[in-house]
């Protein structure tokens, strides 16, 4: 009979901690693989998205709703996002195809080609790095020889009713009232400024002693850094011929430049009277003709009370030290757009009241000579501009019209101390935004140049406008 040969308890075990120890070295293998490949793949997220975010900030500020903006923003784009490398040191290379406008940050989007055919209103880009393929380091022992991701990132800004012009507040600095007559009628006053007055920008620095007329910046907004070339007029004029900006009306502090000189200024206001000569940034897709563009005159030159040649002095000047106007003959083109309203509340909490009628001309408009009233065109409603036939309506037809488009929303700025002469980049206080009507062409030569707007009140809250990354 044989006997059975038994190998030692240890001789046994030798195998079966092999089989152990190669089973968990694949799992080590496998655990260290997917450390090591999950961060390669964190990298190249990163990577790819700091391209994606940095073309898009970039692209973002060169949008001005034009073709020429949406060329400017799909080059810049690409030019910041392929400074950009993955995979440590491969290129970024991207085209017009990952890049596309809208104007919303959730889209729907169109392609650089279809944005360039209809810019209007499109103020978002998005860029998109799309999907990058890289080999793994260990990840391939468990069957995945590859990882991949990609980069995506969306900025702009609201598009906001703010054109970007900034005009001087005139003393006194709140919104307060005129008493007009021993009955206690009052006359809001909003910031200095008077419903359904006509001003000429120009000119405003006869009353308030300082400033010229302004530029503001319309895509930087403090505390930001302001950029001078983003404050220049041929930068400007786009959004001028639009009528829109970052300004808005929570701001407290807006970036001015001074530049309100012929050309392209003087030609993006005048888009809203259906004139795109002379090389004018504004197309009528964009910045279409109002839809009446009857010019409001008076004996067919717009006479101004502020004008240096009638000097300030030479006018009746009132308790709150305003200028008190005489005739509409002196006066300038008055109630076209907007009448001027009684001031209700109590003194730091005004408000508007009723508006003043035809009847109480005498007491709005008095002279140091006369309490005769002025004259005020018979047969005319209470807004010229908002009739649609007759002498103050003037249509177009070759364009597709707007209402309202020569209504201009503008930063009502504390000029005080600021002096006159060139600026770029100052930094001036918003006090409100407020509405003010186109009432001619602006004329920034001649011996009739002028930019002639009738003060219409205030403006209540617009969305914050930045230019910021959303996705």
């Amino acid at each position: 009979m044989k006997r059975l040969l038994l190998r030692p308890p240890r001789a046994r075990q030798r195998g079966a901690i092999a089989i152990m120890f190669a089973m968990t070295l694949v799992v080590l293998l496998a655990a260290a693989g997917l450390v090591v490949d999950l961060g390669h793949l964190y990298v190249l997220k990163s990577e790819l998205q700091n391209g994606a975010d940095s073309g898009a900030l970039a692209g973002a500020r060169e949008i001005d709703m034009t073709a020429a903006g949406v060329t400017r923003a799909a080059a810049k784009a690409l030019a910041f996002a392929q400074q950009n490398s993955f995979n440590f040191s491969s290129a970024l290379v991207l085209t017009n195809a990952n890049i596309s406008f809208a104007a919303d940050p959730d889209g729907p989007w169109v392609s650089v080609g279809e944005a360039l055919a209809s810019p209007a209103g499109k103020s978002f880009i998005r860029v998109d790095t799309a999907t990058k393929s890289v080999s793994t380091y260990l990840m391939g022992v468990a069957g995945i020889p590859t990882i991949a991701t990609a980069g995506m990132a969306v900025a702009g800004r609201f598009v906001v009713d703010v054109t970007p012009l900034g005009v001087c507040a005139l003393p006194p600095y709140t919104r307060t009232s005129i008493r007009l007559t021993a009955s206690l009628q009052q006359e809001l006053v909003e910031y200095g400024f008077r419903r359904g007055t006509t001003y000429d920008m120009l000119q405003l620095g006869n009353i308030t002693g300082s400033a010229d007329p302004m530029l503001i910046n319309p895509v930087d907004r403090p505390p930001a850094a302001c950029s001078p070339a983003n404050s220049s007029a041929n930068f400007t004029a786009p959004f001028l011929c639009q009528g829109n900006s970052a300004v808005a009306s929570n701001d407290t502090e807006v970036y001015a430049n001074t530049g309100v000189s012929a050309g392209p200024v003087e030609k993006a206001l005048n888009s809203r009277f259906n004139d795109y000569s002379g090389g004018s940034a504004c197309i009528p897709a964009s910045a279409p003709p109002d839809t009446n563009v009857r010019e409001y005159v008076t004996g067919g030159v717009a006479l101004n009370w502020m004008n240096p040649a009638q000097s300030q002095q030479s006018q009746p000047i009132n308790g709150s030290g305003l200028p008190q106007p005489g005739t509409l003959t002196t006066q300038g083109a008055l109630w076209t757009y907007s009448r001027p309203v009684r001031a209700t509340g109590t003194p730091g909490n005004y408000s508007a009241g009723t508006p003043f009628e035809t009847t109480d001309w005498g007491d709005l408009y008095k002279s140091t000579l006369s309490t005769v009233p002025g004259t005020y065109p018979a047969g005319t409603a209470a807004s010229p501009y908002a009739e649609t036939s007759g002498l103050h309506y003037l249509p177009v037809s070759n364009h597709t019209p707007r209402a309202n488009r020569r209504v201009m929303n503008l930063a009502i700025i504390n000029c005080a101390g600021v002096g006159s002469g060139a600026m770029s980049c100052r930094r001036l206080p918003v006090l409100a935004i407020g509405r003010f009507f186109l009432q001619r062409r602006a004329a920034l030569t001649g011996s009739d140049k002028g930019i002639w707007v009738e003060f219409g009140g205030l403006v209540g809250s617009v969305p914050n406008s930045e230019i910021k990354l959303y996705k």
